[in-house]
């Protein structure tokens, strides 16, 4: 089956992880699979390649596969419409795609503009399945637009409408599966598919080396967090965390947060918070070694119970302890398997356990092996592969 796989957002952020994973596992299926994103480093050109790993691109499929070939649109005007994916140039290249692709199916991830829109304006014009990724509520409570609530009425209602045009519907949490349902989507069209870990590209790995070779200090409690939302909890929390364990250092990675940084400032932790800004792909799996413990605050809201955190994954791939709340489907994760550690809503409660962790080697590295081997054996994406498949039979 030749198939298109639509994402909104640009290369390497977002669902950029979730597209790439689910074309290479249906291009391990044997499918033919052509993955349209958006361009980070250039407005007005496009560029095509082939992709099978996380790491690395080539310009022919060359060797064993999967191979996913990959075309980066153009950004100009990505953001000019609220909730971005609106680049003129990128939607009508999409439009093209289907066109002159001659395709059997269109995977669409999200529903702005250039992943509907193509669908739009070509399905009457060609005959193809259309199929429907939903991974964030948007409209549940993602997108405010600035307060403005019409924009998020009208948002809501694109969202959910692009779901009533697809034959199956993905979704990743049972929220967003509920809420298919309630729209009037058949129970048979809707397939529940949750993130999963990429283990072939996030590994265990030397404590030691990995902060000797990024100059990080040796010898001090280290956390770890990714970049979510304006990270000032985050920062609460290291405060909390450093009445306990007054030498601990956070390492916050991702773009840096003003917010988060003037608050650091005001509670006098600005010395102790190393903000590494964007990081290199494959440098990504080595700042995680140097954790001794990694965090991710959720709350309970609609937003954080929809979604599925990837980044509460890759710690968990990179045999990290971690400490959660028991929101949405992580909080299921972490009750049925001995992965991480569930903290109470408080960010008092929430330092507490990572404090206990900190002091107790022996429970770290537990949690952490217990943590990989999960990941490996009932998360990676080669275990989704079934549920994708089953999607496009929907």
């Amino acid at each position: 089956m030749k198939i298109l796989a639509l994402n909104f957002n640009q290369k390497g952020l977002g669902t950029w992880r979730r597209s790439f994973y689910f074309s290479r596992e249906l291009a391990r299926a044997g499918h033919n699979v052509t993955l349209m994103t958006v361009s980070r480093t250039s407005r007005f050109h496009r560029s095509a390649f082939f992709k099978r790993d996380w790491i690395g691109e080539s310009r022919e499929a060359r060797g064993a596969g999967p191979w996913v070939r990959v075309v980066e649109g153009p950004a100009c005007g990505y953001r000019f419409l609220p909730g971005w994916g609106s680049g003129p140039l990128d939607i009508w290249q999409r439009v093209r795609e289907i066109l002159d692709g001659d395709v059997d199916a269109v995977l669409g991830f999200e529903h702005h503009p250039n992943v509907s829109w193509p669908v739009y304006l070509t399905r009457r014009w060609r005959q193809f399945a259309f199929f429907s990724d939903w991974c964030d509520w948007f409209g549940g409570n993602s997108n405010h637009f600035r307060g403005w609530r019409v924009a998020h009425r009208i948002d809501s209602y694109l969202e959910e409408k692009i779901r009533k045009h697809a034959d199956g519907v993905s979704v990743t949490s049972r929220l967003l599966f509920d809420r298919a349902i309630s729209i009037g989507i058949p129970r048979r069209k809707v397939v529940q598919i949750p993130e999963g870990a990429a283990t072939d590209y996030i590994v265990p790995l030397s404590r030691a080396e990995a902060r000797l070779s990024l100059n990080m200090p040796g010898d001090v409690p280290m956390l770890f967090a990714v970049r979510n939302g304006d990270m000032c909890r985050e920062v609460r929390i290291f405060g909390e965390v450093s009445r306990h364990v007054p030498r601990a250092v956070l390492v916050m990675v991702g773009s840096p947060s003003r917010p988060a940084m003037e608050l650091a400032s005001r509670l006098g932790l600005g010395t102790r918070i190393i903000s590494t800004g964007w990081v290199d792909d494959k440098d990504y799996p080595v700042y995680l070694a140097c954790a001794d413990v990694c965090f991710c605050p959720l709350e309970d809201s609609l937003n954080d119970r929809a979604r599925w955190p990837a980044k509460i994954l890759d710690y968990l791939s990179a045999g990290r302890a971690t400490v959660t709340n028991a929101v949405g489907e992580a909080g299921d994760l972490f009750r049925e398997r001995e992965v991480g550690v569930l903290a109470g809503s408080s960010d008092e409660e929430f330092a507490s356990e990572i404090a206990d962790l900190l002091r107790d080697s022996d429970r770290r590295q537990f949690l952490g092996e217990s943590a990989r081997r999960v990941m490996v054996e009932e998360w990676d994406w080669g275990v989704r592969r079934p549920q994708i498949i089953t999607l496009l039979a929907s």
